[in-house]
């Protein structure tokens, strides 16, 4: 196992991104208002946000591949930085989402970059172990980053936020220069295009299964995130009370996390993975129900998604580490690629459901439902073709 210093800052490396993402949910309905925009507007910040963080991740893994691990995340690092803090002085809706996009192509870097640290220095099991520390760790901030939000935004108004951002990622990168090794020699590097690694790199059927998987979690997660702060505020709730709101997730991604470490001594990999996406099924149907009875108080919203947290905090986990792990030799690549894939599709689905459907109860439980299918049918697929360790 890599050292617990090594396993901090991967991890902050990996948050930094996410917090960005969700540090101002609360202050959303706001801003809205600030920037006189319509209610379905101010959730595409986060799916164009995902978007250009997808796209720039096919970018940094090949890039990390040629040149290393260090210079291509400290490069990244300024421009997050830069855009966190444009994206506190933005004067106008447009400007707010330009800076929004820049900062997500700087906070790519952390995600793919630190997945394919815990590649170079660990083999599949002890990958999905390492995983199992570090996921907890990062999904605090999509818990904690509303909470700190809510409190920020309430206090000092909505840019107070992204300067927070800014700072997080400040100190982030200040810990990766002094305490992360450059985990990928010279003579390891790709010489040749290190762009030709994606077609060897999607040939892989493992990784394929896989990232469906990841691809399914993360898309019902997202779904949830740019719904329910307007779920939660028609049912009565402040920005500060809509903040705590998060953390009953975050609880069950780290019971799950917990869970997950202990059971990679005793179970089959892929048992597991099947495990968690049983519970996100679950958590589909609970939603159907509780929309179908028409439930709109705040625990209608949460507690089904506390099911779907639990699938967040194994198969999740246990995916990205398999499809990065898989046969095709290229980490580095398959990081950026699994990342697009994850983030990419979130994005997508958050951005249409929301522009078509609009925001209520009826859709999150109709999207948390079809994704759980979706990741049902995936390991259903990895039954019949064959059972991994």
């Amino acid at each position: 196992m890599p050292r617990s210093s090594f396993i901090l800052v991967v991890a902050m490396l990996s948050a930094f991104g996410l917090i960005a993402s969700d540090v101002y949910l609360p202050a959303m309905p706001s801003m809205t208002h600030a920037f006189g925009i319509a209610d379905w507007q101010m959730p595409q910040t986060v799916s164009f946000y995902l978007l250009a963080l997808a796209v720039s991740q096919l970018v940094y893994g090949p890039l990390s591949d040629r040149y290393g691990r260090k210079p291509v995340l400290m490069g990244a690092g300024l421009l997050y930085l830069v855009g966190s803090l444009g994206c506190a002085a933005a004067g106008s809706y447009s400007a707010f989402l330009a800076w929004r996009m820049i900062e997500a192509m700087g906070a790519a870097a952390g995600l793919v970059i630190g997945r394919a640290l815990i590649a170079d220095t660990c083999d599949k099991r002890t990958s999905a172990k390492v995983y199992a520390i570090v996921y907890p760790l990062v999904s605090l901030s999509p818990a904690l980053a509303p909470v700190i939000g809510g409190h920020l935004a309430a206090q000092f108004g909505w840019r107070a936020d992204f300067i927070f951002v800014a700072g997080f990622g400040a100190v982030a990168l200040l810990l990766a220069l002094i305490r992360l090794p450059e985990t990928l020699p010279a003579a390891a590097r790709v010489r040749t295009n290190p762009f030709n690694g994606f077609s060897q790199v999607l040939r892989d059927r493992g990784f394929r299964r896989y990232t469906l998987v990841v691809c399914a979690i993360y898309c019902a997660w997202f779904v949830y995130l740019t719904q329910s702060p307007f779920l939660l505020t028609r049912a009565g709730l402040s920005e500060e009370q809509i903040g705590w709101m998060y953390l009953p997730l975050t609880a069950g991604i780290i019971g799950a996390n917990w869970l997950t470490k202990r059971g990679l001594e005793y179970w089959p990999y892929d048992r597991l993975v099947a495990a968690g996406v049983v519970c996100f099924a679950l958590g589909g149907v609970v939603f159907l129900g509780v929309a179908a009875m028409d439930w709109r108080n705040a625990a209608g919203v949460v507690l089904p998604m506390c099911l779907v947290s639990l699938a967040n905090g194994s198969s999740l986990s246990l995916s990205v580490s398999g499809a990065i792990a898989a046969e095709h030799g290229h980490a580095a690549t398959a990081s950026g690629l699994v990342g697009f894939c994850q983030i990419g599709s979130a994005a997508l689905m958050a951005m249409a459901i929301s522009a078509v459907f609009g925001t209520s109860l009826a859709v999150l439980a109709g999207a948390v439902a079809m994704f759980s299918l979706i990741a049902l049918g995936a390991c259903l697929g990895s039954c019949l073709h064959h059972g991994r360790d």
